[in-house]
């Protein structure tokens, strides 16, 4: 056989070049499992073939001849994080910049994403990266979303649905107009299916409608500003009225953010509130100060050309709603997560001045400035991830805590998270499906596409 064949074969078979038979021991390190809010103290952490073998105090897990030790005293492990919400390389992109853009989020310890705008391309990009012919996150793919134009009779959506369901699409977007009896029947045929679908609220469906008929996420926390305002203000905009933002706004009230909260608990729906998005698409905005953070040197300056010209586009509100804009969002957040609701965490990258990976960090600021604590954030990324990908994508969901059996999804830190979020962003390395990223060779990565760009 060719060396070729034979190294596809072994990337088909065994996930990946060099993780059969591979042992990676993490000695005398601070576990954050992420099954509670704790942290387990000297403890060895033993990956093999890709998966959690051993999760044990030091003194009970040696190390196995010619394993790969990786010294872990006076740092922190803890389970890699998610962005999910995430628009894929288009099939025009190369295979550079497709290369990049993952090597983006492993660069700031993100080994899982959700892609929200399917195309064929990027179901063979996950095919890649799950076999290790690709080093990336592991990908979840949603199809061409469905509304507008091929959403205005019930077996033509239906139809639509089940044909991407063939093709290996995770899950069916939906963003745009619905009607209602197109929705009734696509929801009672994907509860049938055991297929799964989330997006934007119709307008004519509205949030309670499409929670209480089963929608799986719903994206950018759309639809609870018209659940949570005053009756008065609710029967204008039920009616069809232009209401002024300013008095949605000043109208919402704390008894119905808690009611639908409790609806939306109720109804095992998840949400994906993309905080920081919201900021810089309808506050203001400092473009010369967005250029001068860091990551904008990862990319290249045809695309900061198009983000400027967007920003100068745009019709910001004025800064008041603005602000109260984003204090709402938080609030509704806050009460959420109150609730007990599944938040995930997720960034709309790569939208305007949202690079990937390092996107993630804004949100995380954000969500903190909404009142969460970092256990609470954290678990956004982590747990609550793998247990979306278990009920709602019937994927096995074996990563999100660091324990006996998961998949070696890990991110080693310097510092402790809990203390303080930003402890995230300084990591000595990176550890997805197995395969150990030291922090040196994300630096390269970085270095090289800093070069490339100029930056």
């Amino acid at each position: 056989m060719k060396p070729v064949f034979l190294l596809t074969l072994a990337f088909l078979l065994f996930g990946g070049p060099g993780l059969q038979g591979q042992t990676t021991v993490f000695v005398n390190v601070n576990v954050l499992p992420m099954d509670r809010e704790r942290i387990l103290g000297e403890y060895n952490v033993l990956v093999r073939d890709g998966v959690i073998e051993e999760v044990a105090p030091a003194h009970r897990v040696p190390v196995p001849p010619g394993a790969e030790v990786i010294q872990g005293e006076g740092l922190f492990l803890m389970p890699g994080l998610a962005d999910m919400h995430v628009t894929l390389p288009s099939s025009q992109a190369t295979d550079e910049q497709v290369r990049d853009f993952l090597h983006l989020f492993l660069a700031n310890g993100v080994t899982v994403i959700r892609g929200v705008e399917g195309s064929s391309n990027q179901l063979q990009l996950k095919r890649q990266i799950a076999s290790g012919a690709l080093l990336g996150p592991t990908v979840y793919v949603g199809a061409p979303p469905l509304g507008g134009r091929n959403a205005q009779d019930p077996q033509g959506a239906i139809g639509l649905m089940m044909s991407h369901r063939s093709a290996g699409y995770d899950f069916l977007p939906i963003d745009g107009d619905v009607p209602p009896v197109v929705w009734d029947s696509l929801a009672e045929e994907a509860h049938s299916r055991g297929y799964t679908f989330g997006g934007t609220i119709p307008p004519g469906i509205g949030l309670r409608r499409a929670l209480s008929s089963g929608i799986s996420t719903v994206e950018h926390l759309d639809g609870y500003l018209q659940e949570v305002v005053s009756d008065d203000v609710k029967s204008r905009l039920d009616r069809g009225e232009s209401v002024p933002l300013q008095t949605q706004l000043t109208a919402v009230e704390g008894r119905k953010t808690r009611a639908i909260s409790a609806h939306t608990r109720s109804s095992d729906s998840w949400v994906v509130p993309t905080l920081y998005r919201w900021e810089t698409r309808y506050g203001p905005l400092n473009v010369d100060s967005l250029l001068a953070q860091p990551e904008m040197g990862y990319v290249p300056s045809f695309i900061t050309e198009g983000w400027i010209l967007e920003a100068s586009a745009r019709s910001p509100l004025p800064e008041e709603t603005a602000q109260l804009l984003i204090q709402v969002r938080g609030r509704i957040l806050r009460a959420l997560t109150m609730a007990g609701v599944g938040v995930l965490m997720g960034t709309d990258s790569p939208a305007m001045f949202n690079i990937p990976g390092f996107a993630l960090r804004r949100e995380l600021r954000s969500m903190s400035g909404a009142g969460l604590t970092p256990y609470e954030i954290i678990v956004t990324g982590t747990r609550n991830v793998a247990e979306y990908a278990r009920r709602e994508l019937l994927e096995p969901g074996n990563f999100g805590t660091v324990e006996e059996g998961n998949r070696a999804d890990l991110v080693l830190l310097r510092r402790n998270p809990f203390d303080d979020l930003e402890a995230l962003w300084d990591q000595e390395g990176v550890m997805v499906q197995g395969r150990w990223i030291p922090r040196a060779q994300i630096d390269e990565w970085l270095q090289s596409m800093a070069e490339r760009f100029g930056g």
